[in-house]
């Protein structure tokens, strides 16, 4: 289910993705637990009041190729071959349940009001951390086509940081990323977007600037050096 969303299975904001199979299976579901905790009652229910009914479907979808699109496919092979189970009975059983319809003036609700478009009249910057399962970022990959279809891929910036989690940023990350982007405000030009001269930004910060919120080993603000890295989404 989570790779199916592109969720990985790295958790914590620090430590890289485990090696184990069970152990990143096991970041995926606290990921979920997060979502269902922090999205899916009281900020649902506000959002299809808002829109005027469900925005969300699964009609017509195809659970065989959405899979073979996901960055966690592998994962999932892994985790069925382990396991012992038959991944191909799954998806005949996903594809064969009942579909939810959603309401076509909610979408167009969120089409108008909650989707970018991509025009980019002004510069833009992104920053993203690599293993976001909250917000993948695939998403960052979408946007960029969107400002490739109907904008200026000039105006486009997409910082990264290599952390797990949603929005994993030291202080002193996140004042870099907003000094680059009032840079090119000023003066119309960009300052390096180079990982390397990045961190070499951030690290002129104090302590106080280097810490990054983590769940690991308990949850809190933790020391952490800068962290921008290339980044290239999946789809």
């Amino acid at each position: 289910a989570s790779a199916l969303a592109d969720v990985p299975g790295r958790y914590g904001s620090r430590a890289a993705a485990p090696g184990a199979v069970a152990d990143q299976v096991r970041n995926q579901y606290f990921f979920g637990y997060y979502e269902r905790g922090a999205f899916w009652g009281a900020e649902r229910a506000a959002t299809e009041k808002r829109t005027g009914g469900n925005p969300s479907w699964n009609t017509g979808v195809d659970y065989r190729t959405l899979l073979t699109r996901s960055t966690q496919r592998d994962l999932v092979k892994r985790a069925y071959r382990e396991a012992g189970l038959d991944l191909a009975a799954d998806l005949r059983r996903l594809n064969a349940a009942p579909r939810v319809k959603a309401d076509p003036g909610a979408v167009a609700y969120l089409n108008r009001y909650g989707t970018p478009n991509g025009r980019t009249p002004w510069p833009v910057v992104t920053l993203h951390s690599t293993g976001d399962g909250t917000v993948p970022s695939g998403n960052e990959r979408r946007y960029a086509e969107l400002v490739r279809r109907a904008g200026n891929p000039a105006k486009l910036r997409q910082l990264y940081v290599d952390r797990g989690n949603h929005c994993t940023f030291t202080a002193s990350e996140e004042i870099v990323a907003l000094r680059t982007l009032l840079h090119r405000i000023d003066t119309g030009r960009w300052s390096s977007t180079n990982p390397a001269a990045l961190n070499i930004a951030a690290g002129g910060f104090g302590p106080d600037h280097q810490t990054v919120f983590d769940v690991e080993p308990a949850p809190g603000l933790h020391a952490a050096v800068p962290a921008f890295t290339h980044h290239r989404p999946g789809r």
